[in-house]
């Protein structure tokens, strides 16, 4: 990168992140790990990066990176401003509020940030009037509208809100595909003139810690089946475990034996999965983990005998980049941006019917070809697409920013 630094001018840039969520909270944390080390990678004679964190526990991990770290706590006024916007005051309005009274306003005009990243879409990157670089992951709101934990009333509201005023305020948003940019201008190109320029394809990678485990000797086998396939994935409705067991039954019927592991906790779809197991008869065949640590979780891709994740959500998801790192075979849905991002290192199927999850399946439980296929292909399309090249694309965005 310090090659092409040399095209533009010799000025430093001033780029800040903010870091809203908990270090505990996921596959947030994760993406936001993965912009921190991008942006710790960016030229020092080029770039000067400030983390904003909202919490302490952030202060190691962002001055781990040598980045300059500034605590921005929240405050009973962001929360006035926010409801006041809710009352239909006009956003305009609130963003001068928030310019003169907001304390992040002032610390961003204080370090003289020229460009701040939100990596999580928060609300008060559209509050603040420094150009905002907006990470938007998903509009499953519009498209999967039967599934409450995403479309009930009140949440389609509050992300109307915040996803309208993103595509108006943002000065460059990320998404994370080819098919998550047309949703994006699709949902909202009308309300935002001029959106077709500024929203830019990021896509997610695995997280550090199993980028961190390549090249080291696997970990101790799980304490789980001797083969099973392997679905991390919290317990909402969406995720469609409902149809994975189905197809397991299905499979059993015939006198194939699948065994499967689920990790993540409990939502809320939990209660139906629960039942459908003891219904189905299969309490011999499927072990639920809950939550379970980075370490374990790398374990359980490593020992297993294939991915399955029958998901509904999209555009695109991170469990197969997970897979295609570990050396683990992938069976997926065919949805939104899904086969864009695997390309030909997964089995795809319609999530809807079992039938054809339970044919991928089988076909991953037998056949040692297929599966040997998937996992070379799998470390092609990891290879393609990893690190190095995402913070190589950041790079090229936050320069033509």
């Amino acid at each position: 990168m310090g090659e092409r630094s040399k095209r533009s001018s010799d000025t430093k840039k001033r780029i800040g992140i903010y870091l809203e969520r908990h270090p505990d909270s996921g596959g947030a944390y994760q993406y936001c790990l993965a912009m921190l080390k991008s942006l710790a990678a960016l030229p020092k004679e080029r770039y000067e990066v400030t983390a904003f964190i909202m919490y302490e526990e952030w202060r190691p991990i962002t001055e781990g990176f040598g980045l300059r770290t500034i605590y921005a706590q929240k405050n009973k006024l962001e929360k006035v401003i926010y409801h006041l916007a809710e009352l239909a005051l006009p956003v305009g309005v609130c963003r001068k509020l928030c310019r003169l009274l907001h304390p992040f306003a002032r610390a961003l005009r204080r370090e003289q940030i020229e460009a701040c990243i939100y990596p999580c879409a928060d609300k008060i990157s559209f509050m603040m009037d420094t150009p905002a670089v907006v990470s938007v992951f998903d509009l499953m709101h519009r498209y999967l509208t039967e599934f409450p934990e995403i479309s009930a009333p009140e949440i389609y509201k509050s992300r109307e809100r915040s996803y309208t005023n993103i595509a108006r305020y943002a000065r460059m948003i990320f998404v994370d595909s080819e098919v998550g940019r047309q949703q994006m201008l699709e949902c909202y190109g009308e309300q935002a003139e001029g959106l077709e320029k500024k929203v830019y394809p990021l896509p997610f990678i695995a997280p550090d810690y199993v980028y961190e485990s390549v090249g080291k000797p696997p970990y101790p086998r799980p304490d789980v089946f001797e083969t099973y396939l392997f679905y991390p994935a919290q317990f909402w409705k969406h995720k469609n475990h409902g149809r994975l067991l189905a197809a397991i039954a299905l499979l059993k019927k015939e006198g194939v034996r699948v065994n499967l592991v689920c990790s993540g906790t409990g939502k809320n779809g939990y209660e139906d999965v629960c039942r459908q197991i003891r219904e189905l008869q299969l309490e011999d065949q499927v072990k639920i983990l809950g939550y379970v640590s980075n370490e374990e979780m790398v374990a359980l891709y490593q020992h297993a005998r294939a991915l399955v994740m029958p998901t509904f959500g999209g555009p695109t998801n991170i469990p197969q980049l997970e897979a295609f790192v570990l050396g683990c075979p992938v069976a997926t849905s065919r949805i939104f941006g899904i086969p864009e991002q695997v390309g030909d290192a997964a089995l795809l199927f319609d999530p809807a019917d079992v039938n054809e999850i339970a044919d991928c399946v089988k076909a991953l439980w037998q056949d040692d070809a297929l599966c040997g296929r998937l996992i070379r292909a799998g470390y092609e399309r990891a290879a393609h697409w990893g690190e190095r090249q995402f913070a190589e694309r950041l790079y090229d965005y936050l320069e033509e920013l």
